[in-house]
């Protein structure tokens, strides 16, 4: 019986043993399985720390190559417009950057530059959205005012037809890359007369916020109009802000299409100022009572007419720098309906008004009646266009660009970098 039971104890303690044994072995491979994950881990961390390390530092030296690419914005564009735009060749801008690049990581063992890749369309100057940060930040720049400044202590007016040099562009190919190629807008003055009760100025029509006022600055100031040439010198066009209206290839038709809204405005505003008016209404009376004619017709024909030889002689005050009250007075008034009706050309009346507004704040409402789009469109043509005439013959505005996107190949990873002027 003893003998059993110290049988019994025996194998009790080898089986102890045994699971003894058997808890150090799992614990032996849960610590190797802890210790590999912890190494893993930490060989994880450490190469993507690396990793990290070697794409901030490609990107504070892409920066720098960014800003060498960038400082080579054209000097004429910059004067003349004061636009940021560096001419654009993507396979040049790779040949630069691989060049920088190489001499950047040399000598850097751990890191293998495997090239880059260049995006130029997303920062055309062409781009209308682009090109109205570019003159809206320009407007607002030193360099805008002083410009503007010289611009028009020297700026005059030019009355004389004969001081006007006019400007055609017939060259299909010429007219085939202008930016605005293929778009068509014009103004139209049907029901304007609606508009014009109460109103007493046509700068009162005008409703746009700043970033329109800025640009409408710009325009009026770099680029000339045909009763002042801001001392501009030689471009291609005359009757430039007339184009931005119009957008005809030619100078005259610009010209007179501004001068067919101007009568426009100014028959409306002129009738109104002749049937409001007792005294005046009396006068057409009393010549059209003279005719034999049914007075009613003869009235109104009279008035129409009245009003057309006042409104001619309104565009001649201000192509000549005068102001031109919107609506008039009978002692304001310059033509005689006596002549009118006789059909005696009076000619140029000459008018010292004291208030009114001028040939630019009528091209100013133009200007606001415009698509912006259009507008922004046609004066990138005359940007354009006077480069071309001026400093480069292949000149376009489309190969000009504000900013570089790239894609720089490193360690097969991807690092994107951007830079802009704005």
């Amino acid at each position: 019986m003893l003998q059993l039971i110290c049988l019994d104890n025996q194998k009790k303690e080898d089986k102890s043993e045994c699971v003894l044994k058997n808890n150090n072995g799992s614990l032996s491979i849960y610590l190797a399985i802890f210790f590999v994950v912890i190494i893993s881990a930490s060989v994880f961390f450490i190469k993507e720390a690396k990793n990290r390390a070697i794409e901030s530092s490609t990107k504070s030296l892409s920066s720098v190559w960014l800003l060498s690419e960038l400082g080579k914005y054209d000097r004429h564009l910059y004067e003349r417009y004061g636009i940021y735009g560096f001419y654009g060749n993507r396979d040049e801008i790779v040949k630069d950057i691989n060049y920088m690049a190489n001499y950047s990581f040399k000598g850097k063992l751990f890191i293998n530059y495997q090239g880059v890749e260049v995006n130029l369309s997303s920062n055309s100057v062409a781009n209308p959205s682009i090109f109205k940060k570019e003159i809206i930040k320009a407007s607002a720049s030193e360099h805008f005012k002083d410009m503007f400044n010289k611009e028009k202590e020297g700026a005059g007016y030019e009355p004389e037809e004969d001081n006007q040099i006019e400007g055609k562009v017939y060259n299909d190919a010429i007219l085939a890359d202008l930016p605005s190629n293929g778009v068509k807008s014009s103004i139209s003055l049907s029901g304007f007369a609606s508009k014009f009760e109460g109103v007493n100025s046509i700068s009162s029509l005008i409703k746009i916020g700043s970033e329109e006022l800025l640009v409408d600055t710009y325009a009026n100031s770099v680029f000339k109009n045909y009763a002042y040439n801001n001392n501009l010198g030689e471009t291609v066009f005359s009757n430039e802000v007339e184009y931005l209206i119009c957008g005809k290839n030619e100078d005259e038709k610009n010209r007179k299409r501004v001068k067919h809204y101007i009568l426009g405005i100014r028959q409306i505003a002129n009738t109104f100022s002749i049937t409001s008016n007792p005294d005046m209404k009396d006068r057409v009376k009393a010549i059209a009572s003279l005719t034999g004619a049914a007075e009613g017709v003869t009235e109104a024909l009279l008035i129409e007419a009245w009003a057309l030889a006042e409104s001619e002689n309104d565009y001649q005050i201000m192509i000549r720098g005068g102001k031109v009250p919107f609506k008039k007075s009978s002692q304001e008034w310059a033509t005689q309906i006596e002549n009118v009706a006789e059909g005696i050309a009076e000619g140029y009346i000459e008018m010292d008004y004291t208030h009114g507004e001028d040939y630019n704040q009528y091209l100013n409402f133009f200007l606001f009646m415009i698509d912006e789009d259009v507008k922004l469109l046609r004066m990138m043509d005359l940007v354009q266009l006077n480069m071309k005439l001026n400093h480069y013959d292949d000149f376009l505005l489309k190969e000009y660009y504000v900013g570089l996107d790239l894609i720089i190949k490193v360690n097969n990873r991807e690092v994107a970098v951007s830079k802009t002027y704005y």
